[in-house]
């Protein structure tokens, strides 16, 4: 018998928070992006547990996926499994394994039977703006309702689910850019982004809703994307260094919800890195 798959797959090639770090913070922008300093850390108790229930999720789903055609759902390991083969490459997984194959036990208790018909798992969805700029994306989960509706979910983890988070991520880039694609993609079938609510801290709690229109934000998502390409390509043609592209210099930006920036001394007593 053939090993088990395992999906594994990256953030998408052209996406939402390459153009998001631009529009926040050129010099950011610079230091990530033109100098390839890395601000992500892998060891961070909400990037792994997310990371962990995503995996969890998206062998669940693949597994329901092949149920639904008549294929072989062994074709996709357990979700459980999965989350501790990748624990033995991934030791920051080790810590939050039972929390989150508990949590994840407690989603399925709390979906078992599901309303809607999986077409796709972490998919990656593409389109050209204006004809020009590739933008890319992609999306945890596309069903299919009984109404022959299609929507875009997108799994978020937290430490508790609140009611503002709703309203935080209607005005995310990211999700705007999903919801364009997803009309672009699906047309009059496609019904919206629906959040996937994952509480995986104390209470384990679930709930799902579906973000509120911004009919604006998205008539004017191509334009954002355009406006954020030209500025980056304007300042790599300037003849700027990077560690000298503008800075944001506003607290609000170079102190985020999870504490200050990683480059805010290098901003503050500048850096020999050009």
């Amino acid at each position: 018998m053939s090993e088990r798959k395992i999906l594994n797959t990256g953030p998408s090639p052209r996406g939402w928070h390459r153009l998001q770090s631009v529009l926040e913070c050129p010099q950011k922008y610079a230091f990530q992006h033109e100098l390839g300093i890395s601000t992500m850390d892998s060891t961070s108790p909400p990037l792994v547990k997310g990371s962990m229930m995503h995996l969890a999720l998206a062998q669940h789903y693949n597994r329901m996926k092949n149920r639904e055609l008549g294929l072989d759902e062994d074709e996709w390991e357990e979700p459980i499994t999965a989350m501790e083969k990748q624990a033995e490459s991934e030791p920051a997984w080790k810590e939050y394994l039972q929390q989150i194959t508990d949590c994840y036990h407690a989603y399925v208790q709390h979906y078992p039977i599901e309303s809607f018909k999986v077409l796709e798992v972490e998919q990656l969805a593409y389109t050209k703006i204006f004809d020009q700029y590739l933008f890319t994306g992609r999306f945890d989960l596309v069903v299919e309702d009984r109404a022959g509706r299609v929507w875009v979910v997108d799994h978020k983890t937290t430490t508790r689910i609140m009611a503002r988070q709703v309203k935080y991520y209607g005005i995310s880039g990211q999700l705007v850019g999903y919801a364009y694609m997803g009309q672009l993609i699906f047309g009059d079938r496609f019904a919206g982004m629906l959040l996937n609510q994952v509480q995986h801290t104390g209470k384990f709690t679930f709930k799902r809703v579906k973000l509120p229109p911004a009919p604006n934000l998205m008539e004017r998502f191509p334009y954002t994307v355009k406006d954020a390409e030209e500025r980056i390509k304007e300042l790599q043609d300037s003849g700027r260094k990077p560690n000298e592209w503008p800075m944001a210099m506003n607290e609000l930006t170079c102190y985020h919800r999870y504490g200050a920036c990683k480059f805010l001394e290098s901003c503050q007593w500048g850096t020999n890195e050009n």
